[in-house]
């Protein structure tokens, strides 16, 4: 995983083409202090002759990450209420962050890469007329970093020999991701509408390590369909019934193999979740 810090120097430029095109240009450059959540190099010298030693004591501080980063995009409106839209974006990034899952506990550690670069585009349409509203998006994504320069202690000798001369995918790396979703709103200008919606997330697996490679393969793909019903009732009261994982498909997002993770993760089963809201 990895953030940007709201420190940044953003340069911007925005185009109106025509007046249903637009496009945009633009380049900021980050500055992303370390999390504080941090494991001293006492601590692990501490487990030194037990079961728990660490095959490496290395554990240099981590450090602030910088990037350049750059963004490009342009949307259209096709027609009245549709709007397609392609945006694309570059960060090139020094001492790149990330936080990893080692061992047992469900705790993320930050460490850093010397080296890091992310791209990527998105491809975007959405449509808003009368009662209906539809989305799609699809997302292309790729997440590189190469020489782990702190918490070392974390990573195997020969996971570290292997990522100082060679760049290898982050764990949260997924070359595709799509996501789509259609509403429909009965009654729609009145005073009590029933707004039924569906929607998909679709995606192409993250990353699991091979033998030799660190995060070098990918894991299988998933699908998952959600459905929701939401009733506006008197007295600024909403009603509402969400069916998450409609079908109950079971995959999995973690296999516990991998660099930066240390434990299995499965995906939400088929769950039926109902709520009340007073607005006031």
């Amino acid at each position: 995983m990895f953030g940007l810090s709201p420190l940044f120097f953003p340069i911007r430029l925005a185009t109106q083409e025509t007046p249903d095109t637009t496009a945009h240009i633009g380049y900021a450059r980050y500055f992303t202090p370390p999390p504080c959540e941090l494991v001293g190099p006492t601590t692990v010298s501490a487990f030194n002759g037990t079961t728990a030693a660490a095959a490496l004591t290395q554990d240099s501080t981590v450090r602030a990450e910088s990037a350049h980063y750059f963004d490009a995009g342009v949307s259209h409106r096709l027609l009245p209420g549709l709007t397609v839209g392609l945006d694309a974006y570059y960060k090139l990034a020094h001492n790149l962050i990330d936080e990893g899952q080692f061992g047992a506990p469900i705790i993320l550690s930050a460490f850093n890469y010397n080296q890091g670069k992310i791209y990527g585009f998105e491809l975007t349409a959405s449509y808003d007329q009368g009662p209906w509203s539809l989305y799609g998006n699809l997302a292309w994504s790729y997440a590189k970093g190469k020489n782990i320069v702190s918490s070392q202690f974390n990573f195997s000798p020969d996971e570290l020999a292997y990522i100082s001369q060679n760049w290898i995918f982050l764990d949260h790396d997924q070359r595709w991701t799509g996501s789509a979703g259609a509403a429909y709103t009965l009654n729609k200008g009145t005073d009590f509408p029933t707004r039924l919606s569906a929607d998909m997330i679709v995606g192409s697996g993250l990353r699991t390590s091979t033998d030799t490679v660190p995060n070098g393969a990918e894991l299988p793909g998933y699908w998952v369909v959600n459905l929701s019903a939401v009733q506006r009732l008197p007295r600024g009261i909403e009603l509402r019934l969400d069916v998450l994982n409609l079908f109950d498909y079971k995959y999995e997002i973690r296999d516990g193999n991998g660099g930066g993770v240390g434990a299995p993760q499965s995906g939400l089963r088929r769950t039926i979740l109902a709520g009340l809201a007073y607005r006031f």
